[in-house]
């Protein structure tokens, strides 16, 4: 199931992939998402370039269907933004890519945060932030 806020981060970004979008995100999505390696190897595979389902399957020897349910974990954690790759065919795939040069996490007595960092838009500025217990 999305959540409200990968839903919204999906939209956003289908509409304008030149913008950032700042969501919200569950310190236990991520660390789960963060905790697989295929998860890991997709995560890696988009921060260089958007990168369609196929092209990580491709990339990461992973198998197609294990894919798409990894893609959902990482854009549901807010990992990965999804958009539409416009082709001049008719068929327009989803691509999916990273929207943060730094994720840091910090454990104290209230929990876990984190902070989403985009050091070329923000100037290095924390980002999003989300706290978990």
């Amino acid at each position: 199931m999305n959540s409200p806020s990968a839903v919204a981060a999906r939209n956003a970004s289908t509409l304008d992939p030149n913008r950032i979008q700042q969501v919200a995100a569950e310190p236990s999505a991520v660390l789960s998402a963060l905790s697989d390696g295929d998860s890991r190897r997709i995560l890696a595979a988009c921060d260089g370039a958007p990168r369609t389902a196929q092209e990580c399957a491709e990339l990461c020897d992973v198998p197609l269907s294990t894919v798409y349910r990894k893609l959902d974990s990482l854009t549901e954690a807010s990992l990965l933004d999804e958009r539409l790759r416009v082709q001049t065919a008719t068929h327009h795939p989803r691509e999916f890519a990273t929207n943060f040069d730094t994720l840091s996490f910090s454990f104290d007595d209230a929990g876990v945060s984190l902070a989403f960092r985009q050091v070329a838009t923000d100037g290095g500025e924390d980002g999003s932030e989300g706290r978990s217990r």
